[in-house]
């Protein structure tokens, strides 16, 4: 494991007392980031400070995070002892800070012990983690492996219960998990809602047996396949490969949340959360009229009218008073106007959530607003944590950084403001169901399904959100459905689809009677770490006002949102059913633009019949991933026939080279079953 090591001693006292006595009784900092050091930008890491103190010490770790709120955890450490804790750092998504994370060991305002620790972007490394049983099935874990697809490298690592309790959050670095039924049926039910949300955001769970499954939602629940599809994300029964350590073969590649999104960074970033929130609160900048009509007057006054009048008056000595006068009246007016700004306005706050069965992950971006200055606080739930700010996104990042404290029991955000000073903070943790259920099928070429409205709470202008489309189905009270049908084939990419659901139509956008208006600004954030629009799968989505904010007191606009897999009727596999992802490209923010480009499919459990491939012009040679090895890929017509070799438990990898300057990476490969009009 890669440590950096901190030991920061303070200068001795200039009293008798000797050096080494005084450096003795300095805490000692010992500071670990992310797994191994690795991680991937945009994730969460988990920073693990140790302090060795030689006598009794209370402070707190504090790490300045760019980009969002500052993270800071109490620690108290008795005398000869020492005490180690974890703190949920968010990092940048959009670029790579060389700086590194600051953490310090703080007393009261002076730092006793600072650390920089640097982090290494996992662009072709795997992270997988060990849950205890299965740690202890596999025996001595291997530090490293290569994947057997020749496609990059893993870390493998243990992972403890104790981390996972932290939340979502602290397992984003996991590409992998790897564990036994009783990993899961021992996990808390903190711990247990994590694993879920961490699944249902992309996560690949590889489970050595299939003995007891009740921890898992009904739905994702491997079968007679083999795995499932859980959200974004997989369950795979691996039968005995985790003991037998066939980590080279277990571990296939996996793509970042940009590689199934429709542009730069989600494609959605169409509005700023903080313009939204200030419209709700009722802050705006104040107007410049009561600052420049009363110096106007003011001017006027003291330089023409007052001069004429005492000039007629003859009593030219009076402007001693008068002018002095003036000022000060014209100062109380912009005072009392400035102060009238001030009391107009509420904290507000928008959320989304990312729900699967039983429960969600929201992101939540709040506006805080002092009217008389002072420290303001939030209080959330515990497993809350930092995010980045949404202002990051917008032209920049506020000067007024909160910060985010964690704790057994809660989490609370903290910023200190001047009178009327605004600003924005964001946070991410688990949430309640949402209520919000939906299910599609392919039939004639379209996505036909039903969603609906299960939870307590009215829900207005609900969409759904499919590959080749939106439609929306407009408000649904508790309790109601709505059916919906979308084409089939896959818009091309850099489609707006918020735009098509609530812009272009016009939806929702009044807000009389309390309505839930969609906004751009929240839909961006989520856009920035989350695939929306995944391929093979439907979203549905919709807004309210009601939803409670998780105690936290806020007037909060949220969208709920939920997945389902698009399945099918039978006959040839369509095409809009399939998962697909580009896990490795030459193309993104650390390539060249000279390696190939590897694509992973996932077709739903028990498909049968042949599948075929339709590739863009210029893709160049493709191969194909047997499972021992890659095998070149006939291609007739832009069509490639898939061998029954290369589809293994429901997954084809293909890598194709580049090697001209016609391929467009941003083109879709379609992986489909094979029909009459195909000539093979």
């Amino acid at each position: 494991m890669v440590t950096a090591v901190a030991a920061t001693t303070l200068p001795a006292p200039a009293t008798g007392v000797p050096r080494a006595a005084a450096a003795d009784a300095a805490p000692k900092l010992t500071v670990e980031a992310g797994v191994r050091s690795w991680y991937d930008p945009g994730d969460h890491v988990v920073i693990t400070a140790t302090v060795e103190a030689s006598s009794l010490f209370s402070g707190s770790i504090d790490v300045a995070a760019f980009g969002s709120a500052n993270v800071s955890q109490r620690i108290d450490v008795a005398g000869g002892t020492t005490k180690t804790v974890r703190l949920v750092v968010p990092t940048n998504p959009q670029f790579v800070d060389d700086n590194g994370l600051v953490v310090q060991l703080t007393r009261g305002n002076d730092s006793v012990a600072e650390e920089t620790v640097r982090l290494k972007v996992a662009d072709v490394v795997e992270i997988v983690g060990v849950l205890p049983a299965a740690a202890t099935r596999a025996g001595k874990l291997p530090e490293q492996v290569e994947l057997a697809s020749d496609t990059g490298t893993a870390q493998i690592i243990a992972l403890p219960v104790e981390l996972v309790d932290l939340g979502a959050a602290a397992l984003e670095v996991y590409d992998t998990i790897a564990a036994t039924s009783a990993d899961l049926t021992s996990l808390p039910a903190p711990a247990r809602a994590a694993l879920l949300a961490w699944l249902n955001r992309g996560g690949r769970l590889l489970l050595d047996d299939a003995a007891e499954l009740s921890a898992l939602p009904t739905q994702w629940r491997p079968t007679t396949a083999g795995y499932a599809l859980a959200g974004q994300g997989e369950v795979r029964v691996v039968t005995g490969a985790i003991s037998e350590g066939q980590w080279a073969n277990l571990i296939e590649p996996t793509g970042s949340s940009a590689s199934e999104s429709s542009g730069f960074f989600g494609g959605e970033v169409l509005g700023q959360v903080q313009s939204d929130l200030a419209r709700r609160a009722g802050v705006s900048l104040p107007s410049m009229k009561p600052v420049i009509i009363p110096l106007v007057v003011y001017c006027v006054l003291v330089s023409l009218g007052l001069f004429i009048l005492l000039k007629v008056l003859r009593r030219m000595t009076l402007a001693w008073l008068a002018i002095p006068l003036l000022a000060a009246l014209t100062a109380g007016g912009i005072v009392v106007a400035g102060s009238g700004w001030r009391q107009v306005s509420d904290p507000s706050a928008s959320a989304f959530v990312d729900g699967y069965p039983g429960g969600g992950q929201a992101q939540l971006s709040m506006l805080t607003f002092s009217r008389d200055g002072g420290t303001e606080r939030v209080r959330f739930p515990a497993n809350w944590h930092g995010a980045i700010d949404a202002n990051f996104f917008n032209g920049g990042i506020s000067s007024l950084v909160p910060t985010v404290r964690s704790g057994s029991e809660s989490t609370e955000v903290s910023v200190r403001l001047e009178a009327g000073q605004v600003t924005i903070a964001s946070v991410t943790g688990p949430t309640a169901d949402v209520g919000l259920t939906v299910s599609a099928t392919v039939r004639d070429n379209e996505v036909v399904g039903v969603v609906s409205n299960d939870s307590p709470q009215p829900l207005t202008a609900v969409a759904v959100f499919s590959p080749g489309g939106v439609q929306l189905v407009g408000d649904l009270a508790p309790g109601d459905s709505a059916e919906f049908a979308i084409d089939a084939d896959p818009l091309p990419v850099g489609f707006s689809l918020f735009e098509r659901a609530w812009l272009f139509d016009n939806a929702g956008q009044s807000t009389e009677g309390g309505r839930a208006a969609p906004e751009a600004g929240i839909w961006g954030v989520a856009s920035t770490n989350t695939v929306l629009y995944p391929s093979g799968l439907v979203r549905a989505a919709g807004w309210t006002n009601t939803r409670p904010a998780d105690g936290v007191g806020l007037a909060t606009r949220t969208v709920v949102t939920s997945l389902a897999p698009i399945t099918s009727e039978g006959g040839p596999l369509p095409g809009a059913t399939v998962r697909s992802q580009i896990v490795r490209s030459p193309f993104g923010m650390f390539g060249n633009g000279l390696g190939d480009i590897v694509y992973r499919f996932v077709t739903p459990p028990d498909t049968t019949g042949q599948l075929v491939l339709e590739v863009p012009f210029g893709a160049g040679p493709a191969e194909l991933w047997n499972g021992s090895a890659w095998i070149k890929a006939v291609t007739n017509d832009r069509l490639i026939a898939v061998p029954q070799p290369a589809v293994r438990d429901g997954v084809v990898m293909m890598r194709i080279s580049p090697d001209n300057g016609f391929f467009d990476p941003s083109q879709r490969i379609i992986l489909r079953g094979v029909t009459a009009e195909d000539d093979l």
